[in-house]
């Protein structure tokens, strides 16, 4: 099952993929370049995002957001 839910006429999957890591590289220039997280973080980010998935929309921006998942997708 998809972690991010495509919301955008403009864009296949294999697009709004490479466009999420763009934005990926962006935060991290924006915060100096470096983020840190410890392994406790991931354990529950990704116990999070078992209830949770990136939503992503094209426009004349980008919009990320984390949404909770509809009941049909859980």
């Amino acid at each position: 099952m998809p972690q991010i839910l495509n919301c955008s006429e403009y864009a296949n999957d294999d697009e709004v993929h490479y466009l999420t890591t763009l934005l990926l590289y962006h935060l991290v220039e924006r915060c100096g370049g470096q983020l840190q997280f410890s392994a406790q973080d991931v354990r529950q980010m990704r116990e999070s995002l078992s209830s949770k998935m990136v939503q992503i929309q094209l426009g004349n921006d980008v919009k990320l957001r984390i949404i909770d998942r509809v009941p049909e997708l859980q």
